[in-house]
């Protein structure tokens, strides 16, 4: 008799694995055993039919598990086996205990939620190894109850029943609980408990009111998609136009609401149950105003579909119950509604809804958060440290094991609760929580950002090295740490970040050489001064204002637009500042760019939200016939510079040029050429150059940043050039500690 050990590694803990093994290996007729060896692997053994055994494991795995290697080895000296059985974990100890993410509830939980003989019935706690509650309640690894807030609901007699028995689908489901002994909902200040709370606010909301929700990871706010209830929330909310996001009944409701792909529908049903990006098919003026899409997600949790079934409405509004800049609320939320249906179940972790997108038939994460954390990357760097990330879209990332692991979404550190009461907690969790000693604290080159001046702090009190890395390289390191690749040419596209060369960048071309640790400044987007620095960026007709004075010296074209000047602003006292270099910052950043076409067409002269204007005028453009051809200059400047931000050389910089474009586009637009045609023409215009510049490098292309996410942009880029674009991660500033880890690849160079 041959005795194999079997070694699986990928999401197999905390998803059922070994119970399904156990369950596998009884029903072939072996012997041997299986146990978490505590290092994220599973160990096998078997005495007999591994190559047969393993192909059935493939084939039947739980849902939730990923298997990524499988190693079968002889096993020896051979053993006598009673029988097959779990056995204790043990052997070695390590970062990859981790738990899964939160799963979206399961059919057959559902089908137990919505069946009267059920003991479960309507439960809205309902989980199993398949679904539920993972990263939201753990505070301590290893993965073990004890070890979650749901310590505090010890299991009734059924339920410890379920929970030791390998041949049921609840053994070990650190989550499960029923109404004798878990967690309960109530209504405040209506005094409701249990199903008779989740009625009421079913009421409340068909009625026209708001309810605050606490869910899995944090309060919602929901309502009807009515406008007058919407515009009511907006005022509560102090969001004027943040578009939010809508949770529906099923996909036949969200399939009259929006137009949906295939891919779209998978991302939908998918155990992350994200919010997807989708393009309107029925208006939703308050929703999401003057855009062409909106945020559509399935109901993820018991909870949810229960709400559902007591409602009359297909749809609600369901967005995070924080004002602007503020972190998810997991307390008591401050915003005032009409009720507030919450639960008695601590949330540990804040876990926000994720958000994706499909761009040029690509799957593009907005906000990683529910679903996706704690999912580990590998990427091959064997040293232990933390990423600080970006200022806006914050997110944490540790290194450890060779792999890195990004935080859920944090949000905007410039914001004093952000920072304060979510950044600070969030490091201090995963350091904890991953027993990690960073030798290394990662941040961005800014020197102003809070997450830079705490990364002094911190690196004080863990005795570590502070490095810094470019904003626009750390987003071209993003994808390269997804693809393991070591040398690129990056196109790193968004609103602003501090440049190696002290001024703001944000439409980049970066020759990147990770095992060098240096990068190349290849080319650049023409210089906007912004008037008033982050003035520009909250007002775009002072953008556009600039680009139009620059390359017209008068403001002529302008005339039609003085009606949309503020209170105390005019054109006169832009020009005089203009000349004189009063408080001005030259950017080269495609953020910018989008926001002069906004302005420009009437789309959008004050933003509200983050990305507004560059939304907007994604909702206007409409393809046409491109009239304009590259044009593209060349600046002798610094250009090469260590990952750290040290200048190395001074070289010919290519700079991308529209501003004859723009004045064009102008005269057209007044003279009466479709709005969407000219949007659409000044985006492509874009797209043309930067694949102008990459076509003279046989080097693998990377796009990154947060105008990747423009569909139009993205398909016109990918029409003359084949890149490679962020997947695991948002491509966005949400992504950026990943590429601060990756960075580190290049250690000799930055000590």
């Amino acid at each position: 008799m041959i005795v194999y050990r079997i070694t699986v590694t990928g999401r197999v803990q905390g998803v059922g694995f070994r119970p399904f093994i156990y369950r596998l290996a009884t029903s072939m007729g072996l012997r041997g055993y299986v146990k978490n060896v505590g290092d994220g692997t599973v160990e096998i053994v078997v005495d007999g039919s591994a190559e047969r055994f393993v192909e059935r494991m493939r084939g039947e795995k739980p849902p939730m598990a990923v298997i990524e290697r499988v190693v079968i080895e002889e096993f020896g000296p051979a053993e006598e086996f009673s029988g097959f059985s779990i056995i204790e974990s043990g052997g070695k100890s390590g970062l990859f205990s981790l738990p899964p993410p939160d799963f979206a509830v399961c059919e057959r939980c559902l089908k137990e939620v919505f069946d009267p003989a059920n003991r479960r019935h309507l439960y809205p706690f309902t989980t199993c190894t398949d679904c539920g509650q993972r990263f939201s309640v753990s505070f301590r690894l290893p993965f073990d109850r004890e070890n979650t807030t749901m310590s505090a609901f010890p299991l009734c007699e059924d339920c410890q029943r379920e929970y030791d028995d390998p041949g049921d689908r609840r053994y070990y489901a650190q989550s499960i609980a029923c109404p004798k002994c878990g967690p309960r909902y109530f209504l405040h200040p209506h005094g409701a408990e249990g199903v008779e709370a989740i009625r009421l606010a079913a009421r409340i909301l068909d009625e026209g009111g708001i309810v605050a929700v606490k869910g899995i990871g944090g309060y919602h706010i929901a309502c009807l998609t009515d406008d007058g209830v919407v515009e009511r929330l907006r005022k509560l909310l102090k969001r004027p136009q943040q578009p939010f996001a809508v949770m529906v009944r099923d996909l036949d409701a969200a399939g009259r609401y929006a137009h949906i792909g295939d891919l779209e529908r998978a991302e939908l049903e998918s155990y992350v149950r994200p919010i997807v990006v989708l393009r309107k098919k029925k208006e939703l003026h308050q929703v999401a105003p003057h855009l062409d899409t909106v945020g559509i997600m399935l109901p993820y949790t018991a909870l949810h579909a229960i709400l559902f079934s007591f409602l009359e409405a297909d749809a609600l509004v369901m967005t995070s119950a924080n004002l602007p800049g503020e972190p998810m609320a997991i307390e008591w939320p401050d915003v005032e509604c009409d009720a507030v249906l919450h639960h008695n179940l601590r949330i540990h972790n804040r876990v926000d809804d994720s958000v994706v997108k499909v761009v040029n038939g690509r799957r593009m994460i907005i906000r990683r958060s529910r679903g996706f954390v704690p999912t580990p990357i590998p990427v091959g760097v064997e040293r232990e440290a933390i990423a600080l990330g970006a200022e806006l879209y914050n997110s944490v990332a540790v290194l450890k094991d060779g792999k890195a692991i990004p935080s859920q979404y944090i949000g905007n550190t410039s914001n004093f609760r952000t920072f304060s009461e979510f950044f600070k907690r969030a490091v201090d969790f995963w350091i904890e929580y991953l027993d990690v000693r960073p030798e290394y604290v990662v941040r961005d080159l800014h020197p102003l950002y809070n997450t830079s001046s705490y990364a002094d702090e911190l690196a004080g009190r863990m005795d570590a090295r502070v490095i810094s890395v470019q904003h626009h390289l750390a987003h071209a390191l993003s994808v390269m740490a997804e693809r393991g690749i070591d040398e690129a040419v990056a196109i790193a596209v968004d609103g602003a970040g501090f440049g190696a060369d002290g001024t703001i960048w944000g439409g980049e071309v970066l020759h990147v050489n990770a095992n060098e640790g240096v990068f190349e400044r290849v080319a650049r987007m023409e210089r906007i001064k912004l008037l008033g620095g982050d003035l520009s960026t909250a007002y775009p007709l002072r953008t556009l204002f600039s680009i139009i004075y620059e390359h017209t010296g008068s403001w002529e074209l302008l005339e039609d637009y003085s009606k949309y000047l503020r209170e105390n602003e005019s054109f006169e006292l832009m020009e005089m500042q203009f000349r004189r270099n009063l408080n001005v910052a030259p950017a080269s950043s495609a953020g910018r760019y989008m926001d002069a076409i906004s302005a420009m067409l009437e789309v959008c002269f004050e933003r509200t939200y983050e990305g507004e204007p560059a939304m907007k005028v994604e909702s206007v453009a409409r393809r046409g016939e491109q009239i304009y051809e590259p044009e593209i200059g060349e600046s002798f400047e610094p250009s090469t510079f260590s990952f750290d931000g040290r200048e190395l050389g001074k070289g010919h910089v290519r700079v991308l040029e529209f501003g004859s474009v723009f004045v064009d586009s102008l005269e057209r637009y007044r003279a009466g050429e479709d709005r969407g045609v000219v949007a659409w023409r000044l985006i492509d215009y874009l797209a043309m150059c930067f694949a102008e510049v990459v076509r003279d490098f046989d080097l693998p292309v990377v796009l990154s940043g947060g105008v990747a996410f423009n569909t139009h942009f993205s398909r016109s880029l990918a029409e003359r050039v084949d890149y490679l674009t962020n997947e695991l991660v948002p491509a966005g500033d949400n992504g950026i500690s990943l590429g601060q880890i990756y960075a580190l690849k290049s250690l000799e160079v930055l000590e």
